[in-house]
């Protein structure tokens, strides 16, 4: 019979003498030269769970219950009010009604999944090939979201710029429409703010390109200026831009469904005011958030900014920016004093009459020039309307624009239709008695 090691003959000696002989756990310990602890350990038997020593343990006590329950009703009550609000955003709310109760992120997202909480978008992820740039600034993707409509505002785009490898945003900013100008703003913005990137990856929208796909458009000739390489995504093939892709599924979920919230019980917001809310969104996502995709699952900022090897090429020279930004138009100034611009009148100081002028449009104003000085300001807030030109269908069902057939419907030949360009002249809506009939290319 094998003999038993030393160790294993000691610990069921301690046993004897405890049980039978009533030693006690000192005089174990002096008796063999080891410590209480080890006595202890020698003395547990997971074997026999009504020995006196498993017995004689201590229970062990329940944690109490760290957050008070009205933190866990709030919890329920911010997914009901909204229910695509993430746990990010709903921890970033309890922060500021219990600053010192607040539960971890983990916490919150544990509890969604114990009360049933999450929430599922019918939209089925696909499969992608990830790339990553190995420094910050070395890449910025850019892009525009498709139309959002909040509220009262109606029809807003919103437009982004993305550092590759931070996911940090440099610019993003809400605009009435998707022109080529705005586009440019945005550079402006994230180049004044962070220096010039490398490179910039855009789609192949005419706000980047030409109808046939050519380069030397506004945005590639400032671009050059500018000393960044233009490159371009494979032709429809979003997942090139997949980071800046899932950052506008993120403000979706994140930002659109609080400020709908928001402008619904503000009806007197404004774009500068919905703006300002959602730039604050942005400096918590890139300062706050946690990132899943970034080490440490740290915010973009801290990767953006920390980065020793960070690329930054500040402006060496000053840009006139009016050149790229606003269109600039001349106009002749009547011996009345005044110039027509875009259906309107405006007033010009005497001394003009018979000169051009030049007049820059801004959002909110224009102002007229003469000779590069600067003579009057208006402010200026005229709608821009598309009218809506009538066509009589033919008996074989088509109707003529601009030089160019068209097919309707045979069967409502004779009938008048209204015809309007969207989509800087690419689409025609054709409307019947008011009510859109049909959508067609050109």
């Amino acid at each position: 019979m094998m003999k038993k090691p030393k160790k294993v003959l000691n610990r069921e000696e301690a046993r004897e003498l405890r049980h039978n002989k009533g030693l006690t756990i000192e005089e174990l310990a002096s008796h063999y030269g080891k410590s209480e602890r080890t006595i202890y350990r020698w003395l547990s038997n997971h074997n026999n769970k009504s020995s006196p020593d498993q017995q004689n343990r201590k229970k062990k006590h329940k944690r109490s219950k760290k957050y008070p329950p009205k933190v866990f009703n709030r919890i329920i009550e911010l997914k009901k009010e909204i229910p695509p609000r993430s746990a990010p955003i709903v921890w970033k709310l309890l922060k500021k009604e219990f600053p010192n109760t607040t539960p971890s992120l983990s916490t919150i997202y544990k509890y969604f999944h114990e009360q049933g909480l999450i929430y599922k978008s019918r939209n089925r992820r696909q499969g992608y090939v990830k790339f990553e740039r190995s420094k910050p600034n070395d890449l910025w993707q850019i892009d525009i979201a498709g139309v959002q409509t909040v509220g009262h505002m109606e029809k807003l785009y919103l437009i982004a710029l993305l550092d590759d490898y931070s996911r940090f945003i440099v610019a993003a900013e809400y605009f009435k429409d998707q022109r080529g100008l705005n586009v440019l703003k945005i550079i402006r913005n994230a180049v004044m703010a962070y220096g010039r990137p490398n490179q910039i990856l855009a789609d192949n929208g005419t706000q980047f390109r030409n109808l046939i796909g050519e380069l030397g458009t506004k945005y590639t000739r400032l671009l050059e200026l500018l000393d960044i390489k233009p490159i371009f995504a494979k032709p429809n093939h979003p997942q090139t831009k997949g980071k800046l892709e899932r950052w506008f599924g993120t403000v979706k979920q994140m930002f659109l469904g609080e400020a709908r919230f928001e402008v619904k019980w503000n009806p007197g917001y404004i774009l500068t005011d919905f703006n300002q809310m959602f730039k604050k969104w942005v400096d918590w996502y890139n300062t706050e958030k946690p990132h899943r995709s970034l080490p440490k699952n740290c915010p973009p900022a801290k990767r953006f900014l920390e980065a020793e090897d960070r690329i930054f090429r500040p402006l060496q020279a000053n840009i006139n920016w009016d050149r790229w930004l606003y269109e600039v138009e001349q106009r002749k100034v009547n011996k009345y004093n005044e110039i027509h611009y875009k259906t309107q009148k405006y007033h010009v100081p005497p001394g003009y009459s018979g000169t051009r002028v030049e007049v820059i449009e801004y959002e909110d104003k224009i102002e007229l020039y003469y000779r590069d000085q600067l003579i009057i300001t208006h402010s200026y807030n005229v709608p821009i309307k598309q009218k809506r030109k009538k066509r009589k269908i033919t008996h074989n069902g088509t109707i003529k624009y601009k030089g160019k057939d068209y097919n309707i419907d045979y069967k409502l030949a004779g009938k008048t239709v209204e015809v309007q360009e969207i989509n800087e002249g690419k689409n025609l809506l054709v409307y019947l008695n008011s009510v859109l009939l049909k959508t067609l290319d050109r």
